[in-house]
């Protein structure tokens, strides 16, 4: 990991990912790029001098004097965000972390996968989210929802109102699933843990068979035979983990797995915290807008259900 790109955008939310920045940072041995985009439709809400002028005395306002109004506005914007950056950027270097600041203007989710690209291969983006799930997302609109789903970088993902870390992880959490997709955070997963020395948490969900739910008998076949189809999964999954953690364990020496019977969602947050994880690194497949919605993403779910950080891993085909 050579970059962190941190948006902030000013508010107290955005600023809740600064704590875990300064801590994965010194371990992933990268700097961080602090970013804020002005917005130019900020300046729609204001009213210019010019527009009071002729509202007052009526006197036309000229298309250069509407071109000066938006320039000067601009640059005070500009002058704001950098130094909102600034002092931000000192906090972080006076903890030793190499820190550039930068001023953009555009779309924020547009701009943030664009300078993210540009640090690629080695960024990850750093962001809180507000959490929202279902109809009050799609009606507002997360940028850090466009973020993940457009974006090539890992994605770290603060939760607003939860507590920040003020030390290292000491338990990351990666839940797999047998598949070559979810196995693709394991890099990033592991090399945190070996900086930091945490214990690595490989959990798999055996999800339980619906006949055991609807009535085995019904379906001809006995209830015992399902209890020891399911036993027989639990156990497959189990040892799949073991076999995943032994080729782990020379770069990561504390690997525990753990297959529990339940839908994945659930069992990933309910697991996390249960064992008191740090951090959960997984997996997601990227999908965006109805087909998301269609598949249901497990990942999507556990984003907006949890509120333990998560660094989310594009994962390729």
């Amino acid at each position: 990991m050579q970059t962190i790109v941190v948006p902030l955008d000013g508010s107290e939310l955005s600023a809740q990912v600064l704590p875990y920045v300064r801590v994965l940072a010194p371990l992933l041995g990268a700097r961080v790029h602090l970013l804020r985009v002005v917005q130019e439709s900020h300046l729609s809400s204001g009213e210019s001098w010019a527009q009071v002028l002729i509202s007052v005395y009526g006197v036309p306002e000229s298309e250069a004097l509407r071109r000066d109004y938006y320039d000067e506005s601009m640059e005070a914007l500009r002058q704001r965000a950098q130094a909102y950056l600034d002092a931000q950027a000192k906090a972080l270097e006076d903890a030793g972390i190499e820190v550039v600041s930068d001023v953009r203007s555009g779309s924020p989710a547009d701009v943030i996968v664009e300078v993210a690209a540009g640090c690629l291969p080695g960024a990850m983006i750093a962001m809180a989210t507000h959490g929202y799930s279902g109809l009050r997302r799609w009606a507002l609109g997360s940028v850090a929802d466009k973020v993940i789903h457009a974006t090539e970088a890992p994605v770290l993902l603060v939760r607003g109102q939860a507590q920040p870390i003020v030390h290292p992880p000491r338990r990351i959490l990666i839940p797999l699933d047998g598949s070559g997709l979810a196995r693709q955070a394991l890099p990033l997963a592991s090399e945190i843990a070996r900086a930091a020395h945490a214990e690595l948490i490989l959990l798999r969900a055996v999800v339980p068979m619906i006949e055991a739910y609807i009535g085995a008998p019904m379906l001809g076949r006995p209830l015992a035979e399902n209890n020891e189809a399911l036993g027989a999964l639990h156990e497959y999954a189990l040892n799949d983990l073991n076999a995943e953690a032994a080729s782990l364990r020379a770069e990561v020496p504390r690997v525990l797995t753990h297959a529990i019977i339940g839908y994945p969602a659930e069992v990933i947050i309910d697991e996390a915290q249960a064992m008191d994880v740090d951090l959960i690194v997984m997996a997601t497949h990227g999908y965006g807008g109805l087909r998301r919605w269609a598949l249901g993403s497990v990942a999507d779910k556990v984003l907006h259900a949890t509120t333990t950080p998560l660094i989310l891993v594009r994962a390729g085909e």
